[in-house]
């Protein structure tokens, strides 16, 4: 497999294991998104694997978003377009391998983070590992796709609790609300994972990659208007100037003054 920066790829029989590789929470900045996007281009030429474990480094999946790197920047409306779509890049082309994906997470799962877990197949999360949502506290919403992708999973009302109160999910709640297929033990994660690939591994390839297309399919109806007007959203929003107040705030570590 190639050599990334922030990225580390490994294959092991059927199986391809990428981990974030940004100690010690593994945010995401630019560098990040464009490498993971590399990978899963490079998985559609991969006829050997039929799996991708989507894990991580260090004590915590992810804490979501760089936005050191995002205030150090003059990140202009322009900028947040962009972003946006290299995120729905992202996320489409993790969301449409033909491999079955399967998140293994543990620790804060947050923003970023929890948007590329919600486009793979399967979670697994460890007892102590929590999902959460801390846009709107930064002066931006949940994009990538990921404000409807929620609403499928959990329904409009509870996805709109999510995003706008900033609060975490724990791992036993998040169970309960579909947004995670099996609570494992902390020290377990590796093995249950891999328990999970194997136990799909054992039946129809053929079959298990059309139940995933079907799958797929039948919820993604609608999306596509998301994914043409989210960049302009995106850029009306960072021009209210909440966004940089947002940041601001973050990094200063002081509660934000929108207006």
């Amino acid at each position: 497999m190639g050599e990334y920066e922030t990225v580390l790829v490994e294959q092991t029989g059927e199986v391809v294991t990428v981990a974030l590789n940004r100690p010690r929470l593994n945010l995401f900045n630019l560098k990040l998104i464009e490498e993971l996007i590399e990978v899963w281009h490079s998985l559609r030429l991969n006829r050997t694997a039929r799996f991708v474990i989507l894990t991580a480094q260090g004590e915590n999946f992810s804490a979501g978003a760089d936005l050191k790197e995002i205030g150090e920047t003059e990140f202009t409306p322009e900028d947040a377009r962009y972003q946006q779509l290299l995120g729905h890049e992202l996320m489409r082309s993790l969301e449409s391998l033909e491999q079955i994906t399967v998140a293994s997470l543990r620790g804060v799962v947050c923003g970023a983070g929890m948007a590329v877990a919600q486009a793979c197949d399967f979670r697994i999360m460890t007892e102590n590992s929590y999902y959460i949502v801390p846009e709107t506290l930064v002066g931006t919403y949940y994009t990538w796709g990921c404000t409807p992708r929620l609403v499928r999973m959990v329904g409009a009302s509870k996805a709109m609790e999510i995003i706008m109160t900033c609060d975490p999910i724990p791992a036993q709640e998040a169970y309960r609300l579909n947004l995670a297929n099996k609570v494992v033990a902390n020290d377990a994660l590796e093995e249950e994972t891999q328990a999970f690939v194997a136990k799909i591994a054992a039946k129809s390839p053929a079959c298990v990659r059309i139940t995933k297309k079907i799958a797929l399919g039948a919820a993604m109806e609608g999306f596509g208007n998301t994914f043409v007007c989210e960049p302009e959203l995106m850029q009306q929003v960072v021009y209210t100037g909440e966004t940089r107040e947002g940041i601001d705030a973050f990094l200063e570590k002081r509660p934000p003054k929108y207006r």
